[in-house]
C-alpha cells in the first residue's frame, strides 16, 4: 500500500509533465514514421532524383528526426540544455574518433548521391564485385551477386575504387573469340560466322559487325567477332553465339583445333 501511495503521490505531483512526456514520445515517434514516409515519397516521385539518392537523403532526414525527437525527450525529463549540449559535444568528439571509418563511409555515401555513378537496379562491377545494386544506406551499398548472394561494401570503398555499370547505356557490345585450324581459308571463316550471325534476331545490324583474323597462335588461327545487342539480349546472345558458331564450323568441315606440340626426334647416329 505504501508503494501505491508513494506511486499516486508523484503523478499528481507531476500529472501533467507525465502527459506532456507520453504525448511527446508517442506523438513524435508517429510524426517521425509520417514525415519519413513524405519526404520518401516526394524524392521517389521527383523526375531529378535518382532511386538511391532518394534512399540516402531519406535515412539521412530520418536519422536528424530521431535524433531532435531524443533531444526533445531529454529536455522533457529535465536535462539542462547546456548540460545535453556538452554532452552532445563530447559525444560527438568520441564518436568522430571512435567511428572514423563510418563517417568516411557516410562521406563516401554523399559522393556516391552527388555523382550518380550508378541507380537502384543497375548492373555493376565494383572493385572486382559485380551485381545488381539493391541499395544505398549511409554507410554501405548493398549488390545481389547473379547467384543471389547480398554482398555489403562500405560507401568509402565504393567511392574510392573503379566502378563498371554495365546498364547505364541502352545497347552494350558482345565480344568473341573463334578459333580455327591453320590451314583453314579466312574468307571462309568470316562468312560462316557472318551466316550465324545473320540468323540471330537480337543482333543490332545496323550498329555494324566486326570479323577480322586478330592472331597468329600457337596453335590456332584466332579471329575476334564483335557484335551489338539491347542491354537484355546480352547473355542470350552471348551463349547462343558460342554454340551456334561451333555448329556451323563443323557443318562447314572447319576444324576447331586444341592445343598441341610437335616433337622432333633427332638420331644422334
Amino acid at each position: 500500500m505504501q508503494v501505491w501511495e508513494k506511486i499516486k503521490e508523484f503523478y499528481f505531483t507531476y500529472d501533467n509533465q507525465i502527459i506532456t512526456f507520453v504525448a511527446v514520445l508517442i506523438l513524435g515517434w508517429i510524426a517521425i514514421k509520417i514525415l519519413t514516409a513524405i519526404v520518401g515519397k516526394t524524392l521517389k516521385k521527383a523526375p531529378k532524383v535518382s532511386s538511391v539518392a532518394g534512399g540516402f537523403v531519406t535515412m539521412v532526414v530520418k536519422v536528424a528526426l530521431y535524433l531532435i525527437y531524443l533531444i526533445a525527450l531529454l529536455t522533457l525529463l529535465g536535462v539542462p540544455t547546456t548540460s545535453l549540449v556538452a554532452i552532445l559535444t563530447a559525444f560527438s568528439l568520441a564518436a568522430s574518433l571512435a567511428l572514423q571509418n563510418s563517417l568516411s563511409n557516410f562521406a563516401g555515401g554523399l559522393i556516391l548521391v552527388a555523382t550518380k555513378p550508378f541507380e537502384e537496379g543497375d548492373f555493376v562491377d565494383i572493385g572486382g564485385t559485380t551485381g545488381v545494386v539493391k541499395d544505398i544506406t549511409i554507410t554501405n551499398t548493398h549488390l545481389t551477386t547473379p547467384d543471389n548472394k547480398i554482398v555489403v561494401i562500405p560507401n568509402a570503398t565504393v567511392s574510392s575504387t573503379t566502378i563498371t555499370n554495365y546498364s547505364q547505356n541502352p545497347e552494350r557490345r558482345v565480344d568473341f573469340v573463334f578459333s580455327v585450324a591453320y590451314g583453314s581459308s579466312i574468307q571462309k571463316v568470316k562468312d560462316v560466322i557472318m551466316g550465324v550471325i545473320e540468323s540471330q534476331p537480337n543482333i543490332l545490324m545496323d550498329k555494324g559487325v566486326t570479323i577480322r583474323l586478330t592472331e597468329h597462335g600457337a596453335s590456332s588461327l584466332n579471329f575476334v567477332t564483335r557484335v551489338w545487342v539491347n542491354q537484355a539480349d546480352y547473355w542470350n546472345t552471348y551463349f547462343d553465339l558460342n554454340e551456334r558458331v561451333l555448329e556451323a564450323f563443323t557443318e562447314n568441315g572447319l576444324e576447331v583445333p586444341f592445343p598441341q606440340l610437335d616433337v622432333h626426334m633427332i638420331d644422334n647416329k
